[in-house]
């Protein structure tokens, strides 16, 4: 008679699950506190409450524990500014009009962090020895670490202010996704050339944050603001999620020549799991197959090719207003993202999962505290 499969645990991992994944970018609090998602229910029991058609979620701390999810970049976001997205937008708490109400948002987002780290459902990570220590402990529990990044940085009313933000936890800092008093955001992108770079006060808040300790994630920025900021010779770059230009023409993505800014700053860049990241016939035509083995892999090779496997990661930002269905076809929930590795050289797989962002944060991270 068959026995029946042993259900996997912490100790008992099938071939190659021992590879901690890193994603660099993960909306987690911002599902939970702007769009009331349950993410401590696993992925079948959240699909069940939503009833949803589209936008199915992928993403729950469940189902990263089962993925082998080692650490995530967990962002703290302002919710949405009313000048950009109008304000009928829905829900309309998850709107901002001042500066003090982006900081109110993400010190919730902190918040809510913080409680799931007390109840042992994460471990916030804020320095390179709490670094080493989750990922032993991770190795026997599967517990997700959380590095925290802002994107956008609205939500520092000052930048005097940073220093607090620092003591809440705070490690990487993204300065727009639309404008900012920072600098000229391009959102989720277009076609045409975003003119506009950094203002006085992201010049300010880059030398505060280099000063501090923080890394820069230049992703949703403006590519003159990049420019700008990495001739500071800002430290610690890096793109927490963002796409090729080449293959992806809007300027939401990094060209080729920014690309290559970043790898010889030691920086990597996380891949971005949205169909319409990946393939540009798919935002016209929904019919289209995306997939990891095909589009994904495309642009892997391209930034490869410019710089080499060693700084290409996954920010997947699975969650972060797109869902299943507008994902690869082979996620679906954060537990595929392993799947990425059957698609790159296997000589490489272990760095694209997690250990290429793992060496950059070994060093960007600040030593203790």
């Amino acid at each position: 008679m068959n026995q029946p499969e042993p259900e996997k645990s912490p100790t008992n991992l099938a071939p190659g699950d021992e590879l901690p994944i890193v994603d660099s970018h993960l909306d987690l609090a911002e599902n939970v506190t702007l769009f009331g998602r349950a993410l401590t229910r696993s992925i079948t029991e959240m699909r069940a409450l939503e009833q949803r058609s589209s936008g199915q979620a992928t993403v729950s701390l469940p189902e990263m524990q089962k993925a082998g999810v080692a650490v995530a970049c967990a962002t703290v976001t302002p919710g949405f500014l009313a000048a950009d997205v109008g304000e009928d937008f829905e829900p309309c708490s998850a709107l901002y009009r001042t500066p003090e109400e982006a900081e109110a948002q993400a010190l919730r987002q902190i918040a809510l962090y913080e409680s799931w780290e007390r109840q042992d459902l994460v471990r916030l990570i804020k320095s390179q020895a709490d670094l080493a220590d989750h990922l032993e402990l991770w190795r026997q529990d599967r517990v997700p670490g959380l590095v925290l990044l802002m994107e956008g940085a609205d939500p520092i009313v000052q930048v005097g202010d940073l220093l607090k933000w620092r003591r809440r936890g705070l490690r990487m800092i993204g300065l727009t996704y639309g404008d900012t008093k920072y600098g000229h955001g391009v959102a989720s992108g277009n076609q045409e050339y975003r003119p506009g770079g950094l203002t006085a006060d992201g010049f300010a808040l880059l030398d505060a944050m280099a000063g501090q300790g923080l890394i820069w994630d230049i992703s949703h920025l403006a590519e003159e603001g990049v420019w700008q900021g990495l001739e500071t010779n800002f430290p610690r770059v890096c793109a927490s999620h963002a796409n090729a230009q080449a293959l992806i023409p809007t300027n939401r993505h990094l060209s080729d020549a920014l690309i290559r800014a970043l790898a010889e700053r030691g920086g990597v860049m996380g891949l971005v799991l949205y169909n319409a990241f990946l393939d540009p016939r798919w935002r016209k035509d929904k019919s289209t197959r995306v997939t990891l083995g095909d589009q994904f892999l495309r642009q892997a090779n391209h930034v490869a090719e410019l710089v080499g496997w060693e700084h290409i990661g996954i920010g997947s930002d699975l969650d972060g207003g797109f869902g299943k269905e507008q994902s690869p076809v082979e996620i679906d929930t954060i537990a595929d993202l392993r799947k990425v590795g059957d698609v790159v050289p296997p000589d490489q797989r272990a760095g694209v999962l997690g250990g290429n962002w793992l060496r950059f944060l070994r060093t960007a991270l600040p030593e203790s505290g």
